[in-house]
């Protein structure tokens, strides 16, 4: 009833608060103004307590020998009947205000399900509840021996391991679009002479500013990046029992998640740029009917050494449990690999040479520094490009900025298919595709510009 009471009373608190200080504000903060303001939150919280009484009066659920019951609403009545070989995992999430109350809310994920939110939620179970909804709902297509202790713990991530991992995240971009975000804001809250003081007053020193406030910005950035790693992943821990894997983690907000193996389709090696130098990858688990988004709900670990992939997967998940030799593509792929990493840079050196036509500015020639690092970086995508066919698995690896190696089982393919367009077919080129289920859609498995021989004999290869 509580938490029930404190969710709702959080949303509709952050729709009258700033109606309710517009009116402190237009009244002056009178007594009587702040009295009402303050009665009107006291009628807020009552009603609030009153909804939170009603929802728990009408929740219900309960687990049949094929299907799991959910029954809730207090206007509208909603009752949800879920098959137990649907559904895809059963999460334990403990917030803030769960951990306060010694409990934890249970989502329940199937096939096909909502991306944002889970198909069932309880949002106030105890431990025992929570652990013996999860045995009833698995068991239905688990079978659990008396004898079993519990999950076997495959791998815990150390502190050192955590703050390299945040150090390496190669989040700063994102936490730099925040700081950008958060100083619009601020924005607001300046008037525009202190503003203008303040330009007037660094423009004289405007390139030692520059090189003070930019590695202060990016110091920030990187902090922030830091910092959002441990809140997601402190205390990650991948356990396993029989087909299923359990995560571990979160600092302020502790989540619990179950993995089926039955259910992942891919695993993905990661290997961002400022791990890939230091031979350090994350894998992560694409699994059928679990989101679209690459939530850390399915990462199998944040933070591996290159070379411990294998060992680690032949524990984890042994299916996937290969890494041979990749197939590199063909010499005469560089040149498309090239020339698509330098379009951008080609369109500003054109759109550089029409101002020179047209204002006689010279500064075009700058543009021309664009090509040797986009070219490099199309060499470097296609040198890390390449396949392998280990027996049953295939092995896919591309580059965008970091290097991703997917691995999937053939029996895992959606479908498979060869595609070639006339400037391909000019050069005997083809573009391979595979898919798996991911999520509420699909993952592709994409080669681009292999041999077409190899692209035939790769797609037959891997027929049904």
């Amino acid at each position: 009833m509580l938490v029930g009471a404190i969710k709702t009373l959080r949303r509709w608190v952050s729709g009258l608060v700033l109606p309710g200080i517009v009116l402190l504000m237009s009244q002056g903060f009178s007594l009587w103004t702040v009295a009402l303001f303050l009665l009107g939150l006291l009628v807020v919280a009552a009603l609030a307590a009153l909804w939170g009484f009603l929802s728990w009066r009408a929740t219900t659920y309960a687990v049949t020998d094929n299907s799991f019951r959910l029954r809730q609403g207090v206007l509208q009545k909603n009752e949800r009947t879920m098959p137990l070989e649907h559904v895809q995992s059963v999460d334990t999430v403990q917030g803030i205000i769960q951990r306060a109350f010694g409990v934890y809310e249970v989502r329940i994920e199937t096939a096909g399900g909502g991306v944002s939110e889970p198909d069932a939620s309880l949002a106030a179970l105890d431990r025992g509840a929570a652990q013996t909804l999860r045995r009833e709902i698995e068991g239905s297509y688990k079978a659990r021996p008396e004898e079993t202790t519990g999950p076997t713990v495959l791998r815990r991530l150390s502190t050192r391991e955590l703050l390299v991992a945040g150090a390496t995240s190669g989040q700063i971009g994102v936490a730099f679009s925040l700081l950008a975000v958060g100083s619009q804001f601020l924005d607001n809250f300046l008037s525009v002479d202190f503003a203008r003081r303040l330009v007037d007053t660094l423009a004289p020193n405007w390139l030692m500013v520059a090189l003070i406030l930019v590695p202060a910005g990016l110091l920030l950035a990187w902090l922030l990046a830091i910092a959002g790693t441990i809140l997601a992943y402190t205390g990650f821990t991948l356990s396993r029992e029989g087909d299923f894997l359990y995560i571990k983690r979160g600092l302020l907000e502790r989540r619990e998640a179950t993995i089926p193996l039955s259910r992942i389709q891919a695993v993905r090696i990661s290997e961002g740029i400022l791990r890939q130098p230091f031979g350090l990858s994350s894998l992560r688990a694409e699994s059928a009917g679990y989101g679209e988004d690459e939530g850390v709900s399915a990462t199998l670990f944040p933070l591996l050494p290159r070379d411990e992939v294998e060992e680690f997967l032949a524990g984890a998940v042994p299916e996937f449990a290969v890494v041979p030799a990749i197939e590199p593509l063909p010499r005469r792929s560089l040149r498309r690999y090239v020339f698509r990493a330098t379009v951008p840079a080609l369109l500003v050196c054109v759109a550089g040479l029409i101002c020179l036509m047209v204002f006689g500015s010279a500064l075009w020639l700058l543009s021309l520094l664009l090509l040797p690092p986009f070219a490099t970086y199309g060499w470097l995508r296609y040198r890390d490009a390449g396949w392998a066919l280990e027996g049953e698995r295939l092995l896919v690896r591309h580059r965008f900025l970091g290097r991703k190696t997917t691995v999937a089982p053939r029996r895992r393919l959606q479908s498979r298919g060869v595609v070639s367009n006339p400037f391909q077919r000019r050069v005997q080129l083809a573009t391979f595709v595979a898919e798996v289920a991911s999520g509420s859609g699909g993952s592709a498995l994409r080669v681009k510009d292999l041999d077409a021989g190899s692209a035939k004999t790769l797609a037959v290869s891997l027929g049904p």
